[in-house]
């Protein structure tokens, strides 16, 4: 059976209007087209659905059945339509957004209220998470764009760069290390240190860029949050080391920061998204206008260009 869309309509037309010449007018057709069209349908369903008259037309009662189903047939195909248009000119839509915590604080919600500003009609899922969980919610499908640390490449996820920073150390506010303008690496090793999860890519980072120099933490608490880490530092329980940027989230008293010695440690932050996933117009969006918005706010977020 080949049912086309053309064809519902002008059965509808026709039946509500109860005369071809009106249907057709109302169609933008010529009365001969249009009950070309009827008959055609007639022929697929094997079945009468209007009956002829002089000039009125009347529904059968097998057309009024089908009646009501190509009504609801035509109903969802307009709303299908309408709702992929709204998309397109993001008058509507959704994302998803897996990000690291700190970078959710410290670049997403100040560009999200920018983006909903101008767009108020696309709902924005923010998912602040562990850096190591992005992968798994992208390869889910539980999130269109990942925001956090590049660890090595994957074959299934193309990342794209925002910028770079380096890292500072966070030291209780009365500590012997505070007293110092610059924070050797050596020293982390004296005392007691918080660190990130071993599945952290910051920490990855970190344990690499020691293991060249043969230095060796005191590792006196893991934690999955950089949140957790400041309370730690504030209330004395050790010293830690955590990415520039996180600097803007810092309304935590008794902490001070201070740069570390050569050789630096340079982060890369990216977006990620599934290589074979196209996303959607809303998605796409965000995507290219969070890219701007870095561009345009490096100063304010004390980042390096990728």
């Amino acid at each position: 059976m080949n049912l086309t869309f053309r064809q519902l309509r002008a059965f509808v037309a026709v039946a509500e209007c109860s005369r071809f010449a009106l249907a057709a007018e109302q169609l933008h057709l010529s009365p001969s087209a249009l009950s070309m069209l009827i008959k055609d349908l007639e022929g697929e369903l094997g079945v009468k659905l209007l009956d002829r008259h002089t000039r009125m037309v009347r529904v059968t009662e097998i057309g009024k059945e089908f009646l009501a189903s190509a009504r609801r047939v035509l109903q969802d195909i307009d709303m299908a339509v309408q709702n992929s248009r709204e998309q397109v000119t993001y008058k509507r839509g959704r994302v998803t957004v897996a990000s690291a915590s700190v970078l959710s604080v410290t670049l997403l919600v100040p560009f999200m209220r920018e983006f909903q500003a101008s767009y108020p009609g696309v709902h924005v899922v923010l998912r602040d998470t562990a850096e190591e969980s992005i992968r798994d919610a992208l390869i889910a499908e539980d999130a269109d764009i990942g925001i956090g640390t590049f660890q090595e490449a994957q074959s299934e996820i193309t990342e794209t760069d925002l910028f770079r920073d380096t890292f500072v150390a966070l030291l209780p506010e009365h500590h012997v290390l505070a007293r110092k303008r610059v924070v050797t690496w050596s020293a982390l090793a004296e005392w007691p240190f918080i660190a990130l999860s071993p599945g952290s890519p910051i920490r990855r980072d970190l344990d690499t860029h020691l293991a060249t120099q043969d230095i060796r933490l005191n590792v006196a608490y893991e934690v999955s949050f950089p949140s957790t880490v400041f309370a730690l530092v504030s209330n004395g329980m050790g010293i830690s080391l955590l990415p520039a940027n996180s600097r803007h989230l810092m309304n935590v008293s008794g902490i001070e920061f201070r740069p570390l010695a050569k050789p630096a440690i340079m982060r890369r932050v990216c977006t990620f998204r599934l290589k074979h996933r196209a996303l959607s117009p809303a998605a796409e969006l965000f995507h290219t206008l969070l890219i701007d918005y870095v561009e345009a706010n490096r100063t304010r977020l004390a980042v390096e260009r990728a």
